[in-house]
């Protein structure tokens, strides 16, 4: 008779490295890809840092395939999603936003004086090779934008951002 808990012979892989210096991304986004690809034997997943200067937006873009979760770590940010960016999403720190792969959308730091920090993990395993930019959203963001961070800058949105929210936006 064998014994049900046979011991199995296997190594374990395993890396440690600084999280790499921001880079620019298509969607003008500063971001750290941390685990990916590149750095580990990743099959489905990724993760990274995004970083948001003060006021800052990206602009209106698509993951091709990817899933994405994204936690905000620090700073107020809005996400604008669909078609015409027609949807609206706040988030305190604490909040997890999931975004379906094709899903239009942008990410809004809406302080005008303070960073904002997001996490977020892809399905995509290199964290960002399947971004596809939408160059005729981008008057739609910018009004939309401006009118936010409006809104933000007259306290009209303190409320929705009193606490963590768990959002989603997919087809």
């Amino acid at each position: 008779m064998t014994s049900m808990t046979q011991q199995i012979q296997r190594t374990l892989q395993k890396t440690t490295n600084p999280i790499p210096d921001f880079t620019m991304g298509p969607q003008r986004q500063q971001l750290a890809p941390a685990v990916h690809s590149g750095v580990a034997p990743i099959k489905t997943l990724s993760s990274g840092v995004v970083r948001m200067a003060c006021g800052h937006h990206a602009v209106p873009h698509i993951h091709e395939y990817a899933e994405i979760t994204v936690l905000v770590v620090s700073g107020m940010v809005a996400s604008l999603a669909g078609d015409q960016l027609e949807e609206t999403f706040l988030h305190a720190p604490g909040s997890i936003m999931y975004i379906g792969p094709g899903v239009p959308h942008i990410g809004v730091n809406l302080a005008p004086d303070a960073e904002a920090t997001v996490f977020e993990v892809r399905t995509d395993r290199a964290f960002n090779d399947d971004v596809v930019r939408l160059p005729e959203l981008d008057a739609i963001a910018a009004a939309r934008v401006d009118q936010l961070q409006r809104d933000f800058a007259l306290g009209m949105l303190t409320d929705q951002l009193d606490a963590p929210t768990a959002s989603t936006a997919l087809w």
